[in-house]
């Protein structure tokens, strides 16, 4: 089986919902999961010889990415790190505890990242309200606001694609070429969300597996890290959480497992739909097993769990973050942002930076927008005000296909475009916001020749 290693950089804020659901209280994911890249590849689904290999067989596997910083692989904290209450610059790994007597209140870290150097990496996330448009009234939607919280424009991470060597030439080549051209992740992509560039990485990607694999501190045990989410299911097929079904004939430590639970439901772009509802075990969470033979160590190896296709069940076994048996310190605390490795620590610096990434935000739209009717007026001489005012009508209505709307707009009546202006303003590379104001400025322009 190879290894296809790719490197995501955030062109744009990025939205990763950790649910469906469009109303209330959304919660955020602070990684990329490989379901998302598996869908990148789905849109591609007929073109593929044999699709059943490429998305059900299991010979092909998304992992989901994983947060760099310093172009240093991170790790989901692991939720075995505990301290005691007032006392937060030394860490205990909570199964490698022998007395509780000496603590006052062990409080657990929860939040955040680690370097296999034990650096702590925060990802700090933008906040913006918006609104549901109304197309009959042409106004904001009564009732109907909601808040994104985004990752921020900048981040890197990095994933692997491991495929069998099973797969066809030609299939390794269209899936490489879909990745290698997909722009777009997330939530709210036609909007100012999204933009993301992928790239082939050469080399390893030195996984916390290949430090892993040492002896336990505990005679006869085996730590297991979840490193992605993991869903179980019992003999006869239904979701569980026992984690005994971890590997057959697992025998879990229970008292010293410490581990988190989630569950979402998945919607499947091509079926237009939402799937059946999955119930997770969640990264970051640490389990301990007794007397690990080594057909069950091979058994977990291999993935654990179901959904292996799109990043879930994988494990790492003993890795180093997990075997300081004395209490331990982390390294320096940073920010995930690209701009400057210092966190910024009021609430009023973080607002203020926020207002002038805004504002920069909004002057580089500006400039591309100038520079695209500077470029293209020409070639938009014959066009009339009334259908851009449509296409500006099309962008502000908000619709996540504003692009397929456009598209068909212009494509079909007597006035229909040729397809040369169509491919150009529809580029990949302008979002909704980009659009919205080449239509409001080009007519504008016109009038100005005109004069």
């Amino acid at each position: 089986m190879q290894e296809l290693i790719y490197q995501v950089e955030f062109l744009s804020d990025i939205v990763l919902p950790a649910t469906s659901n469009t109303e209330g209280n959304i919660q955020q994911l602070d990684f990329i999961a490989g379901s998302n890249f598996l869908g990148m590849v789905a849109k591609e689904y007929s073109k593929f010889k044999d699709s059943f290999d490429i998305f059900h067989s299991g010979k092909v596997k998304f992992g989901d990415a994983t947060l760099l910083y310093n172009d240093k692989q991170t790790y989901k904290m692991p939720l075995s790190y505990f301290f005691d209450k007032g006392k937060e610059d030394t860490l205990y790994n909570h199964h490698l505890i022998t007395d509780f007597k000496i603590f006052t209140q062990l409080k657990q870290k929860r939040n955040g990242y680690i370097t296999q150097d034990l650096d702590e990496v925060y990802i700090e996330y933008n906040y913006s309200q918006k609104s549901a448009y109304d197309k009959k009234k042409r106004k904001s939607l009564e009732g109907s606001m909601f808040g994104y919280f985004a990752m921020k424009k900048g981040l890197n991470w990095r994933f692997v694609v491991k495929v069998d060597d099973s797969i066809s030439t030609d299939d390794l080549e269209l899936l490489k070429k879909t990745i290698l051209n997909s722009k777009r992740l997330g939530k709210s992509k036609s909007a100012q969300y999204g933009r993301i560039k992928i790239t082939e990485t050469i080399g390893n990607m030195a996984l916390a597996s290949s430090i892993g694999g040492a002896k336990a501190p505990l005679p006869n045990t085996t730590l297991l890290y979840l490193n992605s989410r993991v869903a179980l299911v019992d003999e006869n097929g239904n979701p569980t959480y026992d984690l005994k079904y971890i590997c057959k004939g697992a025998d879990i430590d229970y008292p010293k497992c410490q581990i988190k639970t989630s569950t979402f439901t998945p919607f499947n772009g091509a079926m237009q739909t939402k799937t059946y509802e999955r119930i997770c075990i969640d990264k970051g969470s640490v389990i301990v097993l007794n007397e690990l033979s080594v057909e069950q160590l091979n058994e977990i190896k291999n993935g654990v769990g179901v959904y292996l296709s799109e990043g879930f069940g994988d494990v790492l076994i003993n890795p180093t973050f997990l075997l300081n048996k004395d209490g331990f310190s982390m390294g320096s605390e940073a920010s995930a942002s690209p701009k400057d490795g210092a966190k910024v620590e009021t609430d009023l610096a973080k607002y203020l930076k926020q207002r002038e990434d805004n504002k920069q935000n909004k002057l580089d739209i500006l400039n591309k927008v100038d520079k695209f009717i500077k470029d293209n007026k020409s070639l938009y001489q014959n066009i009339k005000p009334s259908q851009w005012g449509k296409i500006r009508s099309i962008c502000t209505s908000g619709d996540d296909k504003f692009r397929e709307e456009i598209e068909e707009y212009i494509s079909n009546g007597t006035k229909k475009w040729e397809q040369n202006q169509i491919d150009t303003l529809l580029d990949e590379k302008y979002s909704l916001e980009h659009i919205k104001l080449i239509s409001i400025q080009m007519p504008k322009q016109g009038a100005k020749d005109e004069n």
